[in-house]
């Protein structure tokens, strides 16, 4: 606790001796928050079903309130990874409208409520998971995992004797599952980012996030040169933009290894947050997948539950392709995309950074669905193809070589965004070393604006 709370600021709401569960209220950077803490040392047993009880209290205290939630989720020492315990004893647990389902419910239902941040410090199964899994963000010590089954259970019911890192490991969580939102060196380590991941949150869906001071970019972030800005087929580190933008060191990745096409986080522009959702062309040439469709819906609730305004960066030539994406659900993925965007209801400031092709422009909150503002840099190109597509096109219809090149001309010359700041379909040219103050005025406008909502919106828990 001494770690992740502010010094002396932990207040027990539950039995303070040395059971199984821990759990009360704290301080952190002066913002109260709740604590559910399991305990893997306790030398007090306790009826596991007294133990459900007490973490529905914590839960019921958090909502009323008005309290994040800070879950720290490890296995009891009277559980056991090697083995599964036939469940005699535990039958109440399952059966009981107030055990086991009734902690998957609560923990649901405070979505869009407050925050809830969870932290994995070692292996857990079967229960334990679903609430890890339920909450806002999730961090996992890379000696941690999650799995339904434990390794004898998946040997007997699924007839694989997989090593538990392939199948529950928290690397496997973090670049394959989507579960784990970020991984971290150690325990302390993840405490520490609990404390900065709450600065982008307000305490609950009623109120705006913290405005922090001012800090100034950090000035060894370049701008991206104009040869990479206005080739939009060479490979470019979203990154080394979004650094040159925002306050410094104030940008927190979310599922930063998982789906890198994309890239989603919260950062600070003068002090003020904001969520970033950009296209990454160094993987996977920023194409959208159904891994990264799936995530950028799942980050964009998560702001729209807690008044985060969002900025997104395009450089995207469009949805995958081919058997294995449409067998994947690339569609079904893609339309999840357009449901969650067409229902968001904070500020969205949309930036054309290279390219936007085909339904790529949709994607990222373009046109049609109605961003705040929409801005392109002057070299950005927006069209349904792109050049090298539509001279492959051209020579699969059989046009010479003149004819390919007036088309391709052709195509340049409509791509380009000036003629649509013309013709009122874009708001305007922003170049790159204007965007911080773009930005800037976008947040200074919305952090002015009253907040009305009076009813949560929930989370998508993808």
């Amino acid at each position: 606790m001494s770690v992740l709370l502010d010094p002396d600021s932990f207040n027990p709401l539950i039995r303070s001796d040395d059971t199984e569960l821990v759990g009360g209220t704290g301080r952190i950077e002066g913002r109260e928050v709740c604590v559910i803490a399991l305990n893997p040392v306790a030398s007090v047993p306790l009826d596991p079903f007294e133990v459900l009880q007490d973490e529905l209290k914590l839960l019921d205290y958090a909502e009323e309130h008005h309290l994040p939630v800070i879950h720290l989720a490890d296995r009891p020492g009277r559980v056991s990874m090697e083995s599964t315990a036939i469940p005699l004893s535990i039958m109440r647990t399952y059966i009981d409208p107030r055990g086991v389902g009734k902690i998957f419910a609560r923990f649901a239902r405070l979505s869009g409520i407050v925050p809830r941040i969870a932290v994995v410090f070692n292996p857990i199964a079967t229960t334990l998971t679903f609430p890890v899994a339920e909450c806002d963000i999730v961090l996992m010590t890379k000696e941690a995992g999650m799995s339904l089954a434990r390794p004898d259970m998946q040997r007997l019911m699924a007839g694989e004797a997989a090593n538990y890192e392939v199948y529950g490991g928290a690397e496997m969580h973090a670049t394959a599952s989507g579960t784990c939102d970020m991984l971290t060196e150690s325990p302390d380590d993840a405490l520490l980012q609990v404390r900065k991941f709450l600065r982008s949150f307000p305490s609950w869906y009623g109120e705006y996030p913290p405005v922090f001071s001012a800090v100034e970019p950090d000035p060894e972030a370049p701008l991206p040169s104009p040869a990479a800005l206005s080739n939009p087929y060479s490979l470019f580190d979203m990154h080394q933009l979004i650094a040159t933008c925002i306050d410094k060191d104030s940008f927190q990745e979310h599922r930063g290894l998982y789906a890198r096409e994309l890239i989603t986080g919260f950062a600070r522009v003068n002090g003020m947050t904001l969520g970033i959702i950009a296209n990454n062309s160094i993987h996977n040439g920023g194409i959208l997948f159904p891994e990264s469709s799936r995530k950028l819906a799942a980050f964009a609730s998560l702001c729209d539950a807690f008044n985060i305004p969002l900025l997104f960066l395009a450089d995207n030539p469009g949805f995958m392709v081919g058997r294995e994406a449409e067998s994947t659900g690339v569609i079904h993925h893609g339309a999840l995309i357009f449901s969650t965007l067409a229902n968001l209801s904070v500020p969205r400031l949309c930036v054309i950074v290279r390219k936007a092709y085909t339904a790529g422009l949709y994607a990222m909150g373009g046109t049609g669905f109605e961003p705040d503002r929409l801005l392109a840099f002057p070299d950005a190109e927006l069209t349904i193809y792109g050049v090298k597509a539509i001279s492959r096109l051209a020579r699969e219809s059989g046009l010479s070589v003149q004819e390919t090149k007036a088309v391709k001309e052709t195509v340049k010359a409509t791509a380009n965004p000036a003629q649509y700041v013309e013709s009122g379909f874009i708001d305007g040219i922003v170049k790159p070393e204007e965007l911080r103050d773009e930005i800037n005025a976008f947040l200074s406008h919305t952090c002015s604006t009253p907040l009305e909502r009076i009813v949560p919106r929930r989370v998508l828990c993808i």
